[in-house]
């Protein structure tokens, strides 16, 4: 197949969609984009792909399932949506099972087209009375020869073990983050009712994201900012967010972007659900409950999202947010925090990863490092 496209191509220094013919070597990187001289609005559409740093599954298979096959099924339906990276999240659970997760990923088989870049444990050192959709008699109390081990068992994973979601307010977390760090993980404040002064020790001892902002966590208060407050205001935190409407109001995911635009990742949350019919679907050892909009414990707390990238793009543009803001949440912004080379932009020089889309922004094809990996 040929190693070059005509689109509407996104590029940064534009922030603007040009017609554009991107052509890329047998390597998998750009090696050239050249102008067309057209203002047609017939070609499709080109952006960056879609960097997830916060999912749980997808086509009815979950992370937690630690097996091959349902992560190959959750790399081949996250590809239908535009996504060219992402990071397997864990939900809180038995040790054991951490450690299976642990163990597949130290084998796991990565080929040129694989998109999965490595873990992101969402606990399970996290402030059981901000659990969310955690389950509680799994969060444990913070043992540093635990995160030693976590991060020994990482070492020469072909998936390491990328980010860790802490909640800053426990016993031993800053020690818990300093350690982390220094193994090369980065850290998450998430599920936690820290305050302000905690939030930003945190910050100090070395975190530098924040798990889905505002979900999950103690909610802003004039005189006591907490954790979404350091979000909002630090200009050393990274700051998560869902997109689908329904753990956000689109009021408050405006107010985000226009306080913190260079610093929003988005994500999704997804969970097993993604792509199936909605009724009963697991999330980790929860059966949690599917609708049409969103995913629910039985007694109706969120539990995670049926939300994907290419969805979370329709919905900004609906509620007035810029492509640039877009494409730099969902793209530039995920591959700066995990220090991937070449990714998140297309440019000469960069790889190719990128999602091409028609005019009403669905998703056409996918590609990864110069492979199509998803058509249409």
């Amino acid at each position: 197949m040929s190693n070059e496209i005509e689109a509407r191509v996104y590029l940064a220094a534009t922030g603007n969609l040009i017609p554009a013919r991107v052509q890329w070597n047998n390597q998998g990187r750009i090696s050239r984009i050249s102008r067309l001289d057209t203002r047609t609005t017939s070609l499709p559409i080109l952006l960056p792909g879609f960097i997830d740093e916060h999912i749980h599954g997808a086509d009815g298979h979950d992370v937690m399932e630690a097996t091959a096959d349902s992560w190959r099924h959750i790399e081949q339906a996250l590809a239908r949506h535009g996504v060219t990276g992402f990071l397997a999240t864990t939900i809180t659970a038995p040790w054991p099972e951490l450690m299976a997760v642990a163990d597949l990923a130290r084998t796991y088989e990565v080929s040129r087209d694989s998109i999965c870049l490595g873990m992101h444990w969402e606990g399970p050192y996290l402030d059981p009375g901000y659990k969310g959709a955690q389950p509680e008699e799994s969060i444990r109390p913070i043992v540093l020869t635990e995160i030693e081990h976590i991060i020994a068992r990482s070492q020469n994973a072909r998936l390491p073990l990328q980010l860790m979601t802490v909640a800053p307010n426990q016993p031993g977390a800053l020690e818990a983050v300093r350690l982390l760090v220094a193994g090369g993980v980065r850290v998450n404040m998430g599920h936690s009712g820290a305050t302000r002064d905690e939030a930003l020790a945190g910050i100090s001892a070395g975190a530098d994201g924040v798990t889905h902002l505002f979900n999950a966590m103690a909610p802003l208060h004039h005189r006591e900012p907490g954790l979404v407050g350091v979000g909002l205001t630090s200009e050393k935190a990274w700051v998560e967010l869902i997109t689908d409407g329904v753990h956000i109001h689109p009021d408050i995911v405006r107010m985000v972007f226009a306080l913190a635009a260079p610093r929003v990742i988005l994500v999704t949350d997804g969970i097993s659900a993604i792509d199936c019919q909605p009724g009963r679907h697991r999330l980790g050892q929860w059966m949690v409950n599917v609708d049409g909009a969103s995913a629910r414990l039985d007694d109706g707390t969120l539990a995670g999202s049926i939300l994907t990238p290419d969805q979370s793009l329709r919905n900004l543009l609906d509620w007035g947010i810029s492509l640039r803001a877009i494409v730099g949440g969902w793209s530039e912004a995920p591959a700066r925090r995990l220090q991937l080379e070449g990714r998140g932009r297309i440019e000469e020089g960069a790889w190719a990863d990128m999602v091409e889309l028609d005019a009403q922004y669905q998703v056409r094809g996918t590609i990864k490092n110069g492979q199509w990996i998803y058509r249409r």
